[in-house]
């Protein structure tokens, strides 16, 4: 019975997650990158079917199309050049971003052979403001993050395949079948890389476990590589050409992204996005993940480190075969595998010093392993009161009622302020009222939409000369903006024109554009003024 209840909350819960992502999709406006990113599939597209060899030289060449040649295609065959296009892709990256969740779950679940605690951990990821709201329209860092969920959970796949299986057929099946999602991953964004390291290990530990002779493990390895090479050439076309020269100059690039060459706002200071502070990262984590999942992060990492070390004596004090059995574990493989997930992408950033703006969106891939140590802390800290107390129901009722207290504030910020509720960030960043001369703000653009439909809304005239700030606004206006009240605007090119109204955000520019007085309308989130709208004339 407890059985179907938990299957039962977790199909109600993804399906309600699937009616909110139907009824918003169409309320996010145009992201910054859109154009550039629909820009680059076309290129590929050209270079594979019409061998227009353009892609070979051109600038954002090295970054992945996994994701935007699919949705490129889908909107050329089934929706054409018109505004509906833009909420299409909103409402396919979204439910792609489900697909993940489903197998986050998966994952996590294993982890915790729990339904419920499984649960938790999606719920924390999806009561994320930053990583929620840009389901929607980050079609860049959201499917890195989705490809490493589904990459790893194949990994788990494989585990629990051989704990069951051994290395029977259908266990090379589902090895390959992570190759596929490893050479995916890598494909997206070059930083996936790091799920090769990670597979090695765990196949090195299941080929000692199986106590396979010493050819057999150097047979799984180089099949496993060969077709995770494979299919990252694949997946990837500016590699055809010349897989491994090209392959080296796009981790060259894209470990650093030097071609950025922007400053980044980071406490109150203009700082090179090619030369930040250690603490870059770890601040910003810090400040735009709720309280109530960064409360379980430490403790979930020290029971982790506890238990290795624990299992680590105790296998030195075993035979060899005693030692292989522990350390071959598959749920010790697998919390392995998670802190892998998590330190090798951050010792790699400063280890090449690689450049981070926007917040740290370049690094939300780590953010999975982070949920599932918050989880774990929680799980630990409950399992430690009811050993204590003898009174699991009392403790069970306490912890459900600090989670849903601590996560009542983040998913309440999201009702509030949606659309623009990616603007998150917890108590710790600070006075609300300076934020915008502390840190960036909505470095997507996304709130030129509201603005503009307010414009348009409560202005009567049939012609309505708007500048805006940034090239987001212009981005809605050309690709989003349905047919009737876009012809009643006029964007102007030069603020030395005449123009009715200035549209202008705070991302990277953190003061006032003009006197308070001629202040029209303004979107603050939190008490964080984001954009404003001046009426000129």
């Amino acid at each position: 019975m407890k059985k179907h209840l938990s299957s039962l909350v977790v199909l109600i819960f993804f399906i309600v997650l699937a009616a909110i992502g139907v009824s918003i999709y169409k309320t996010f406006g145009v992201p910054v990158d859109d154009p550039a990113q629909t820009e680059l599939a076309a290129w590929n597209y050209r270079y594979i079917f019409k061998g227009d060899p353009t892609l070979l030289s051109y600038p954002d060449r090295y970054h992945g199309v996994t994701f935007e040649l699919p949705l490129l295609w889908i909107e050329a065959r089934y929706v054409g050049p018109n505004y509906n296009a833009e909420y299409i892709r909103h409402l396919i990256l979204y439910f792609l971003f489900l697909v993940s969740l489903i197998i986050f779950y998966y994952i996590s679940r294993r982890l915790f052979h729990s339904s419920w605690w499984g649960l938790l951990t999606v719920v924390f990821l999806v009561a994320s403001p930053r990583i929620y709201m840009d389901a929607f329209y980050n079609s860049k860092d959201i499917p890195f993050m989705g490809s490493f969920v589904v990459a790893f959970g194949t990994l788990v796949l494989f585990l629990d395949t051989w704990k069951k299986q051994g290395m029977a057929v259908v266990t090379w099946v589902v090895l390959g079948v992570h190759a596929i999602a490893s050479g995916w991953l890598i494909a997206t964004r070059v930083p996936g890389v790091a799920i090769i390291p990670i597979s090695l290990i765990l196949l090195l530990a299941v080929e000692w476990g199986s106590h396979q002779t010493w050819k057999h493990g150097l047979a799984t390895i180089f099949i496993y590589l060969v077709f995770s090479a494979g299919f990252t050439v694949f997946f990837f076309p500016v590699l055809w050409h010349n897989p491994l020269g090209e392959f080296i100059n796009t981790f060259k690039e894209m470990s650093r992204y030097l071609p950025y060459g922007k400053d980044v706002l980071y406490l109150g200071k203009y700082v090179s996005s090619g030369d930040l502070p250690w603490h870059y990262l770890p601040v910003w984590i810090g400040i735009s993940t709720p309280l109530i999942i960064l409360a379980g992060i430490l403790p979930g990492f020290l029971d982790w480190t506890r238990s290795a070390v624990k299992q680590l004596r105790k296998g030195v004090r075993e035979s060899l075969s005693g030692f292989a059995a522990i350390v071959t574990d598959p749920d010790t493989l697998g919390w392995l595998a998670v802190i892998g997930w998590l330190l090798i992408p951050v010792v790699a950033i400063y280890w090449f010093h690689s450049v981070l703006y926007n917040g740290w969106r370049q690094m939300f891939f780590i953010y999975p392993p982070l949920l599932l140590l918050s989880t774990r802390g929680f799980y630990t800290v409950y399992q430690w009161f009811v050993r204590k107390t003898g009174r699991s129901t009392r403790v069970l009722l306490v912890t459900l009622l600090i989670l849903l207290v601590g996560l009542a504030e983040p998913v309440g910020f999201m009702i509030q302020y949606s659309p623009c509720a990616y603007v998150y960030f917890n108590s710790l960043a600070g006075n609300p009222a300076s934020l915008r001369q502390r840190f960036d703000l909505d470095y997507w653009g996304l709130s030129y939409k509201p603005a503009i439909d307010y414009i348009l809304a409560h202005d009567p005239s049939d012609t309505i000369r708007l500048f805006v700030a940034d090239t987001s606004g212009l981005q809605y206006y050309d690709t989003a903006l349905a047919p009737q009240p876009k012809s009643r605007l006029v964007m102007v090119k030069s603020q030395d024109d005449y123009f009715n109204y200035f549209i202008g955000d705070f991302s990277t520019h953190p003061n006032d554009y003009y006197p308070s007085n001629l202040e029209y309308y303004s979107i603050s989130v939190h008490g964080t003024k984001i954009i404003v709208v001046y009426r000129i004339h």
